[in-house]
């Protein structure tokens, strides 16, 4: 069974862990952490929802998941990326581009300029029913369509101007 440890909206810890997917008062947030992955052509790493998931399934997304209790972010954006996809990542070689207040949750956003091709991931299929490395203007069609998960979505539009020239 996964966790949330909560805090207030200053992100100052309240002492208190919940099941995950638990009511929480209104003041009261959780963390997520997320990796932007774009590799040396200049493509944006995509992954599709398992149909098994509760929330969201079969959209697409970004490696993204929640934090640990007690977990620092890098270190659960490396362990999300690595669990998701197979990638092994260096904290120094992520990027932090910011966190994000919303709904119930402060979300903790990196960027990780990859060297792995397709072939070399190592999909959870608990998690990720496929993968695939995007274009910047085919990204920018299916972003601005429906096929990506709200939150995601949400996410990939506040940081675009973050990694949008690492797209080709």
């Amino acid at each position: 069974m996964e966790y949330w440890e909560l805090y207030d909206e200053t992100l100052k810890p309240l002492n208190k862990v919940v099941p995950r997917g638990s009511e929480i008062k209104p003041g009261e947030y959780f963390r997520v952490c997320g990796v932007i992955c774009i590799n040396r052509e200049g493509k944006i790493l995509t992954t599709k929802r398992s149909m098994e998931k509760e929330s969201n399934p079969g959209y697409w997304e970004f490696t993204c998941g929640t934090l640990e209790p007690g977990e620092d972010p890098i270190k659960g954006a490396i362990r999300e990326l690595e669990e998701e996809t197979g990638i092994v990542a260096e904290p120094s070689a992520l990027k932090y581009l910011g966190t994000l207040k919303e709904e119930k949750k402060f979300s903790f956003i990196y960027l990780y300029l990859c060297r792995e091709k397709l072939k070399d991931l190592v999909l959870q299929k608990e998690e990720v029913s496929d993968a695939k490395f995007l274009s910047r203007m085919y990204f920018l069609s299916k972003l601005y369509g429906d096929s990506y998960a709200p939150p995601m979505k949400r996410r990939l539009v506040h940081f675009f101007k973050d990694y949008q020239e690492f797209l080709i």
